[in-house]
């Protein structure tokens, strides 16, 4: 693990790290359009400093000159909802949280996030994610992840999309569900030079679980626990590569006690051995599993306590590649070749021989020493290899290929079965695991309630008229501040026309490859409207990434400053404040009727590039180059969980209009008009103090709606799309033609083409739309 180079060279490496993630190679990506650069900001040095630029929605770097203890309870998570790329440099300094069930750093856009040399520990979190959550990719470099909590995957990490970690400690983090450690929704995840240990689960994959493929490269995944069901080490839902990396000690209650994959597996120079489950102790694996110069040793079955029975067989597998040179305990991995090993012992050291407690070192008289000739030593690597791409500006295969773990040189002499040799000189090794600060003494502030009337004191005299409509003015102001945020959506907002181009019978379409053997198919997908002729199916709604447009974090104590008392007439100041009351009343109306359009779709992208599987795409023009590119359609699938819900006008449905929405009958507050309430009742004072106290009911009676522009508002994300050109598409007569299409834009350092608004409600698991603003009448 390159990692353990001397502290003076992993400080050379970090400043090598500080170009952003690579941009996307996928058709229709861009640069870097719109993306505020400017000169570098001052280091954030306290919580109030971290918060503030955490929560610009268009700065895009943060970097830490203090370590961060995160006190302010009654504000909830650190919370940024933003399509801009964020890099956040730690420059070795920590984030430590001190509130209960209180993430770290939450992203509810889909902006990139880039995570450098910076410690995160303590989150908690009764959704996913309990350190660093987000819609969008995440990339984590010399980072520590430890100790975080969270009800929901992703106990350290989660992705809605993918997860790259390069050179980081991933321990001692706690899921209620999925992926102890990490967990990727969509993109799957990536692991280079790491360590994932001590992580658990009340689910599936202790250490990482990856909705997509996982690759692991010079890493050690160690005594994690999946208590409940499989993979104890990893689960990978696509397809599974280790290479140079060794999984040991994990325990499984279902099948795979060290790696579970839905789809094929490659074990390249790696260990795997000592691992626990009740079926499959060290490898599952539903797709083919091919095997070079690595150890299958046996998993661990005496002396095991727990749910499980453990099993003392090794593999649970279908097919099976063997290139050679591995090291098998028993016949159930199925590796057979001239040059495979078959023993009881691979004789290895314990984790705790290790100094650092990361590697497995073969023992002198080992079965596996000098084993493999010279010219032997490597293999080429899976081509394409799975979700190999992401690591092109971090990884030089070569170099990986020709070394072990730890970086000692492999192929000049005879090398090794697995993943480090027992011979030649070790890296030094540096510590990168700081100490977490002392639990602070500091009591959270108490919480300021705005707008509520302080109480009477028995005794004490009434207010007078003039003090009542200073807090209605108070109130009514915020409630303006408030609503006017529906004014600047509206203005911000660009319909984009969109149609659904192919049969959802597969009759015709655009071609498809899922790559399982089942053939090429026939699916529809997204697209732009293009026919003048025709209304589109669907408006989606474009937001601009303009500041003023961005949603705003939530402020949980409301807004506004107490309103400046004018020396005017009393029953003007009255008249004032029942006009204003009722523009922001026909404000709320329009709202609803502008929401009651509102369609939500449920949209998944099917297809990844970096796994070579999708909608076939023609680069050229002859002879055709074909690709496999993603692209978006809606998705009917029984299971239930879209990627995200858009945000759409349906056909020819539209607001403030004729048409079949709008505001339901009876949803106006039914209170008198200004100049009625004059006209009855009393003369004088008891009369102005009635209407004084009329108008303040209404004003009360305004908070709900305007609250659910405030929480529209604050649940609403953006989600960013592009279109492609390029897609095959065959029609209902058989005829072929290439044709642009919708896919996903979240893909590194730069701003989607289109940023569509989006709603929660995709599934497993759902990011909650903001606590904070929420009320009882969300989804949540």
């Amino acid at each position: 693990m390159r990692w353990w180079l001397p502290a003076l060279a992993a400080t050379a490496a970090l400043a090598a790290v500080a170009a952003p993630g690579p941009a996307s190679t996928e058709p229709g990506a861009r640069g870097h359009r719109g993306v505020h650069r400017g000169p570098a900001d001052e280091p954030v040095v306290t919580e109030v400093q971290l918060r503030r630029a955490w929560a610009d929605p268009v700065r895009t770097r943060i970097d830490l000159g203090a370590d961060i203890a995160l006190r302010d309870c009654h504000l909830g998570d650190p919370i940024r909802e933003s399509p801009y790329p964020m890099v956040l440099d730690g420059h070795g300094h920590i984030i430590r949280q001190t509130c209960f069930e209180k993430r770290l750093l939450r992203q509810d856009g889909t902006g990139w996030l880039d995570l450098r040399n910076v410690t995160l520990t303590r989150g908690g979190s009764d959704g996913p994610g309990a350190a660093v959550t987000s819609r969008g990719e995440i990339m984590l470099s010399d980072c520590v992840v430890k100790q975080n909590l969270a009800e929901e995957p992703g106990g350290g990490v989660f992705s809605m999309r993918r997860v790259t970690v390069h050179r980081c400690l991933v321990n001692g983090n706690l899921a209620n569900d999925d992926g102890g450690g990490i967990y990727a929704r969509r993109g799957g995840v990536q692991v280079y030079d790491s360590v994932l240990s001590t992580n658990l689960v009340d689910g599936s994959g202790g250490a990482i679980s990856g909705e997509a493929d996982v690759l692991l490269v010079n890493s050690t995944v160690a005594r994690n626990l999946a208590v409940a069901h499989a993979g104890g080490g990893i689960w990978a839902r696509g397809n599974l590569v280790l290479v140079n990396s060794t999984v040991t000690n994990n325990y499984a209650e279902g099948e795979g006690g060290g790696t579970l994959s839905a789809g094929r597996t490659w074990l390249l120079s790696s260990t795997i051995v000592r691992n626990i489950a009740s079926i499959a102790g060290n490898v599952g694996s539903s797709g083919r599993l091919t095997s070079f110069a690595s150890v299958l040793g046996p998993p661990s079955y005496e002396g095991v306590t727990g749910d499980t029975i453990p099993t003392r067989r090794s593999c649970r597998v279908y097919a099976t590649v063997s290139v050679g040179w591995n090291f098998v305990s028993d016949d159930t991995c199925e590796l057979g070749t001239d040059t495979d090993v078959l023993g009881e012992d691979p004789q290895l050291a314990q984790l705790e021989d290790d100094p650092n407690g990361f590697v497995l070192v073969p023992f002198d008289g080992s079965p596996l020493r000098d084993r493999i000739p010279p010219g032997s030593c490597r293999i080429e690597l899976p081509d394409p290899l799975p979700a190999g791409q992401l690591l092109e500006q971090l990884v030089d295969w070569d170099d990986v290929l020709g070394h072990d773990a730890r970086g000692v040189p492999r192929g000049a002499q005879p090398c090794d079965i697995g993943a480090v040799e027992s011979t030649g000189p070790v890296p030094v090794r540096s510590v990168l695991d700081p100490p977490v600060p002392a639990d602070p003494d500091d009591a959270p502030p108490a919480t300021r309630v705005i707008g509520r009337d302080p109480p009477t004191a028995p005794g004490t005299k009434p207010a007078s008229v003039r003090q009542l409509l200073g807090a209605v003015e108070r109130r009514l102001r915020v409630l303006e501040a408030r609503a006017r945020r529906f004014d600047v959506l509206l203005d911000c907002t660009t319909r984009v026309g969109v149609d659904r181009a192919g049969d959802r019978r597969h009759r015709w379409g655009f071609e498809y490859d899922e790559r399982d053997g089942t053939g090429l198919d026939v699916r529809p997908a997204l697209v732009r409207h293009r026919n003048a002729a025709t209304a589109a199916r669907w408006h989606l709604l474009e937001l601009s990434t303009e500041r003023r447009c961005l949603s705003a974090p939530t402020d949980p104590n409301g807004a506004g400053d107490d309103a400046r008392v004018e020396r005017r007439s009393t029953v003007r100041w009255l008249r004032s404040l029942e006009r204003r009351e009722h523009r922001l009343e026909r404000r709320t109306e329009r709202f609803d009727a502008w929401e009651s359009c509102l369609s939500w779709l449920p949209v998944t992208e099917a297809g990844d590039a970096d796994q070579d599987l999708g909608y076939l795409v023609d680069e050229g023009l002859w002879p055709f180059h074909r690709v496999h590119y993603p692209a978006i359609d809606l998705d009917h699938s029984e299971w239930d969980d879209p990627d995200y819900e858009v945000l759409a006008f349906r056909g020819s449905a539209r607001p403030f209009g004729p048409g079949p929405c709008g505001t339901d009958p009876g949803e106006g507050t039914d209170r008198p008009a200004a100049g009625d309430r004059a006209g009855h009742g009393s003369d004088g004072a008891d009369r102005l103090r009635r209407e004084v106290r009329d108008l303040r009911e209404d004003v009360l009676d305004l908070a709900e709606p305007v609250d659910e522009i405030t929480r529209f508002d604050q649940c609403l994300y953006t989600v960013g799309v592009r279109e492609a050109p390029g897609y095959r598409y065959r029609g209902p007569d058989g005829s072929v033609a290439r044709r642009p299409a919708l896919s996903f834009d979240m893909r590194g350092d730069h701003l989607p083409q289109l940023s569509v608004m989006a709603f929660p409600g995709e599934e497993p698991p759902q990011i909650e739309c903001n606590e904070d603003a929420g009320g009882v009448q969300t989804d949540e």
